[in-house]
């Protein structure tokens, strides 16, 4: 844009420009002015499920009290209970007569203590009474007889997985380098003699 400027004028054209001067700079700083918000996100969780690094049916067994060597036979069922086979699973059950118990136990070697939240999934493929109560015991350090006083009770009506979050008692074997649990057919919750037939089995750990 040309500017055509005037004799006398000029004094009042510098007046001028130095009054928008004064009007833009302020403007001007006001456009670079901001309010920062920053956000921290919280990292993520890392929720991993892993098969058992080993897995035994206990035959003939007191479920709620005897030692693993104690049973009077047993089964590896580790490569049963990751095949992914729905339909060939092992049971559970309690019988009123001592020692005439069917019980599962799962270990995987890894330490407790690296996890916040750890559970069982066991996928219940039949049912001869429902609701099925269970429960679940941790092991002591010996990895042969239960910890009787921590153990979560349970029950399912419904084949398919259930979830069973075992963090409570677990943390009992921090320091060891693997946990282990005992599934039992819980006595007293109207299902003895009854079987349930568990097919697969994962941990779920929660860091």
């Amino acid at each position: 844009m040309l500017l055509s400027i005037k004799n006398g004028s000029l004094g009042n054209l510098i007046v001028v420009l130095s009054l928008l001067f004064l009007m833009i700079v302020p403007t001007a700083n006001s456009l670079i002015t901001y309010t920062a918000t920053v956000v921290i996100t919280p990292m993520q969780h890392v929720i991993t499920s892993v098969d058992p690094d080993s897995a035994r049916m206990l035959k003939n067994v007191t479920a709620e009290s005897g030692a693993d060597s104690s049973a009077a036979d047993w089964e590896d069922i580790l490569d049963l209970v990751i095949d992914d086979d729905l339909g060939s699973g092992k049971e559970i059950f309690h019988y009123a007569e001592a020692s005439k118990d069917y019980a599962h136990w799962y270990r995987l070697d890894s330490e407790s203590s690296d996890y916040f939240k750890m559970e069982v999934r066991v996928y219940f493929e039949t049912f001869e009474v429902t609701p099925y109560g269970w429960r679940v015991f941790v092991y002591q350090a010996d990895a042969n007889n239960i910890n009787a006083g921590y153990y979560v009770d349970g029950s399912s009506s419904v084949t398919g997985w259930t979830t069973i979050d075992v963090s409570s008692i677990i943390h009992q074997l921090d320091g060891q380098g693997f946990m282990k649990v005992r599934l039992i057919s819980r006595i007293g919750s109207g299902n003895e003699g009854k079987k349930a037939i568990i097919s697969e089995m994962e941990w779920k750990l929660t860091r």
